[in-house]
């Protein structure tokens, strides 16, 4: 790289901003390269010193490090370094201060547009001694390219590119660096050299390598159509023997296509979708999509039987429910993040539902999440799902059913003993019982809560005493449990529909007219 051409520092804590930016101009055709970004200025100082850039484009408002402090501190130890400061209307007063402090102009982020920001950056090259813009053809393509394929730009000039692809076959060979273990730049720069001596072997010199958004490495080939098939053969094995680094690398190559306009197309239909799938591709270090039949749409999971299933305690059922559709899932090929993270919400749903069975429901989530991540493959997954899945009928043979057990011992309990004094409380103590748990019992199965329970039981025993007609009412309020005769009389109409005389009239009546 000349060294007139002007590196540009971004440093800006939105991502959206700093994607912005890199998009608004075409960097290399004015002559300026975009070296590095940072999100804080104490990050900035770091890049500086390293990558000694010649102008900073500087948000005012940024955590550790703000742009004010900042200015002062790139003053005092790089007087040559240019800043430009992007600001809101409400910063105008700490904007004074960064000019103050040796800053080149300021820009207010509601109105910057590309020409605003070419004038200001030529502005401070007017202030480096020495420094001419100088235009790099092939950066200029690539972003040409890197434009038009994340939607900055809505149409591609083809014409521009005649010259560097003379032929009338394309395909897009790349793979997304985040498989490649911290994206250590050794080993990407290893990757890229080696891709190279491909071209160089194979003499294809019609080809423009990009990095998309900074994780994805793509090489647009362009060749004769009477090339394709040794050319696709020829990087298949070239892949598998010289570029395969780690095992979970995929390298994804597009099918053919014959005009450069059709390159967003199957840069999103054919390549970009496809780079995340080694999870299906476990022993396949190439994929071409060529071959790849048109994915089916998949059925959304049922979460209304789902939740319907784990409320009426049919643990069981939900848990053939997850287990049948990740199989579904896989076989249909769901996304992977999108497949774990479905799992994991419905296991934690589930998870959460057990928490009134006294289990470490926390230390379960903590453990089943773990191993979801990380697992690599769908082989891999459909077994580790069905570890996961049969430990819970486990769990739930051994610790839910025993509940419901004591739960009928608490019922027989109830209506053994419904003339005593009985609270909830002093019931989950004599059971040694979570009380939350008896609580939600109620609740949800016996469609009332345990006052209301108790009633029932109780009213009912009253009833079959008023029918022996042996008893006076009051002594009858107390035999079934009520100290106080006036509340039995009102509980005993509200569920009957008659007092308790009146009750006790009409059986009368019944008996005689069944005579």
């Amino acid at each position: 790289m000349s060294e007139n051409y002007c590196k540009v520092l971004i440093v800006e804590d939105e991502f959206i901003m700093r994607q912005g930016m890199k998009h608004m101009l075409e960097w290399e055709k004015e002559g300026f390269t975009i070296i590095g970004e940072a999100t804080n200025g104490q990050e900035a100082l770091e890049l500086i010193n390293k990558l000694k850039p010649n102008i900073v484009i500087s948000d005012i408002v940024m955590p550790i490090i703000n742009g004010v402090d900042f200015c002062k501190i790139v003053q005092e130890k790089y007087p040559n370094l240019q800043i430009i400061i992007l600001s809101s209307y409400d910063n105008f007063e700490y904007v004074k201060d960064t000019l103050l402090n040796g800053a080149v102009d300021y820009i207010l982020k509601p109105t910057l547009n590309p020409n605003q920001l070419l004038l200001t950056l030529k502005k401070a090259v007017d202030r480096i001694p020495g420094l001419e813009l100088v235009r790099n053809e092939d950066i200029y393509y690539n972003n040409l390219i890197e434009r038009y394929l994340l939607g900055f730009d809505s149409k591609l000039e083809i014409n521009k590119f005649i010259n560097i692809f003379p032929n009338t076959c394309f395909r897009i060979f790349g793979i997304d660096l985040k498989y490649l273990v911290g994206r250590n730049k050794e080993v990407i720069r290893k990757l890229k050299t080696r891709i190279q001596e491909y071209f160089l072997i194979n003499k294809i010199s019609n080809y423009l390598e990009l990095i998309i958004n900074d994780g994805v490495l793509i090489y647009i080939i362009n060749y004769k159509i009477s090339q394709d098939k040794d050319m696709i053969k020829q990087i298949k094995e070239y892949t598998e023997k010289n570029l395969i680094i780690d095992e979970n690398m995929l390298f994804v190559i597009t099918e053919k296509f014959e005009k450069l306009d059709k390159i967003k197309k199957i840069y999103d239909e054919k390549f970009i979708s496809y780079l995340s799938e080694k999870f299906y591709n476990k022993d396949n270090f190439l994929l071409n999509t060529e071959s790849v039949e048109i994915k089916e749409k998949i059925s959304k999971f049922n979460s209304n039987k789902f939740y319907d299933l784990l409320k009426g305690k049919e643990f069981n059922k939900a848990i053939d429910m997850i287990y049948e559709y990740v199989v579904y899932s896989i076989k249909l090929k769901m996304e992977e993040y999108k497949l774990k993270n479905l799992v994991k919400n419905l296991l934690y749903n589930f998870i959460v539902s057990l928490e009134a069975y006294d289990i470490e429901t926390e230390e379960l989530r903590q453990d089943y999440f773990k191993k979801i991540d990380g697992v690599k493959y769908s082989q891999d997954f459909i077994d580790e799902i069905d570890n996961i899945l049969f430990n819970l009928k486990d769990i739930i043979s051994k610790s839910v059913n025993v509940e419901e057990e004591r739960i009928k011992e608490i019922l027989e309990y109830i209506n053994s003993n419904y003339n005593k004094a009985l609270d909830l409380g002093n019931i989950s103590k004599v059971f040694n019982f979570n009380y939350y748990y008896l609580s939600f019992y109620f609740n949800n199965h016996c469609k009332e809560g345990f006052s209301e329970y108790l009633n029932k039981v109780r009213i009912e025993k009253a009833c079959d005493l008023l029918k022996e007609n042996k008893y006076y009412v009051s002594e009858i309020s107390s035999m079934v449990g009520y100290s106080d005769h006036s509340y039995f009389c009102r509980v005993f109409k509200k569920i009957t529909g008659y007092t308790p005389s009146s009750y006790r009239r009409l059986n009368i009546i019944k008996g005689v007219l069944s005579k």
